[in-house]
């Protein structure tokens, strides 16, 4: 039985570079039901079948792991959206034959995987259009609109489930809106109004939500906060760990964080309660080292609290301290635990920029522990 979806709160599997386990996935599921929230979007970009080779379809052996884990979501009370992802090369003129019935056109390729998802266990199916080249008119024309095809493909694969789906647009953030000023008005004037969309607010990585948003002036639909303040794909040598602020008394709203287990599972539980109500610094504190984070973090914390917000971020300023590298230290040599083990790579690439922005590592050091480039760079800057 599907759980209520009015007021919608969970884990994105949606990320770049990482992809989880079966076996993950239930710890993320077993979180997601101790802090209280209700769906798991399976979207990974790093699984091939639903992305870039969307068309073909998933064995046998994936489909036997992917029933286990939507029968133990199931149990847990946890409600599964099955993405699928085919925007990269969809054929979208296809639809302007409403006649066609041929098995193997792309939207009925795409119905069979849903239908296929939906048969072994998931709650909805959501279509993602993101990520994809701004070039809808040189591939069909430049009398068609990108917000009009997009709209109809999503009409008419809720139609044909006899359900209505979740949605993630080609401009999923007010920032985006440039690309195509008219994408979401003509999006507005096609999409059936009960289909509920992603969006990730004013801008990709957002600092706070409010009834600003761009898309709320133009579409009626429903929408989902797609929340990347913890995503860390585009930056992949520092992760965030602090109070997801400004999300408070949010009803709807999903994280996409890091595909690091242990790390995700902290993020779940900083992330359940920075929804209900503001997190105070200690509460937070408290909180990360019920986790078995050491105390000594907390001193360091000031690189790992947030990422950089809007179109134009300001460099952050912080004090860089004496015994910054000796807290850091401390943890990479000192601190065994799984979390270590995931922020290992974090901590050593800080306390190298440290080291290089204090003048304290060496030529030898510089040419050995950083890229080619980089190397290269901070010699001739000197």
């Amino acid at each position: 039985m599907k759980n209520n979806v009015n007021n919608i709160t969970g884990y994105i599997e949606g990320y770049y570079g990482k992809l989880l386990s079966w076996k993950s996935r239930k710890l993320i599921i077993k979180a997601l039901y101790k802090n209280k929230m209700n769906t798991y979007f399976y979207a990974p970009k790093e699984d091939i079948y639903h992305r870039l080779c969307w068309r073909e379809e998933y064995n046998k052996k994936w489909r036997l792991k992917f029933q286990n884990f939507t029968q133990f979501s199931k149990k847990n009370h946890i409600n599964i959206i099955a993405g699928i992802a085919p925007g990269l090369d969809f054929n979208f003129k296809e639809l302007d034959d409403i006649s066609i019935n041929n098995k193997d056109s792309d939207f009925e390729l795409l119905l069979k995987k849903a239908k296929q998802l939906l048969r072994d266990g998931a709650n909805y199916i959501a279509l993602l259009l993101d990520d994809i080249p701004n070039d809808f008119k040189k591939k069909f024309g430049a009398d068609v609109s990108e917000g009009t095809y997009h709209g109809i493909l999503a009409n008419k694969l809720s139609n044909e489930l006899k359900q209505n789906i979740f949605f993630v647009p080609r401009i999923y953030a007010d920032e985006l809106i440039k690309d195509d000023p008219v994408y979401l008005i003509d999006l507005s004037k096609i999409l059936i109004s009960k289909i509920k969309i992603f969006y990730c607010g004013k801008n990709v990585v957002s600092k706070t939500y409010k009834n600003d948003q761009k898309i709320k002036k133009i579409l009626p639909n429903d929408i989902i906060i797609w929340d990347n303040f913890y995503a860390n794909d585009y930056c992949p040598r520092r992760f965030f760990i602090g109070p997801a602020l400004g999300r408070e008394n949010q009803k709807n709203i999903m994280i996409n964080p890091t595909g690091l287990i242990k790390t995700d599972i902290l993020i779940l539980e900083i992330f359940g309660k920075s929804i209900i109500t503001k997190l105070s610094q200690k509460e937070w504190g408290n909180l990360i080292k019920n986790h078995g984070v050491p105390k000594l973090f907390l001193k360091i914390k000031k690189f790992f609290l947030s990422p950089d917000f809007g179109l134009n971020p300001s460099t952050q300023f912080v004090k860089i301290k004496k015994d910054d590298i000796e807290i850091l230290d401390f943890l990479l040599w000192k601190w065994k635990a799984e979390l270590s083990r995931e922020w290992y790579p974090y901590l050593f690439g800080l306390k190298q920029d440290l080291q290089i922005n204090q003048k304290l590592l060496t030529s030898e050091r510089k040419i050995k522990s950083q890229t080619i480039p980089l190397s290269e760079f901070l010699f001739k800057g000197e």
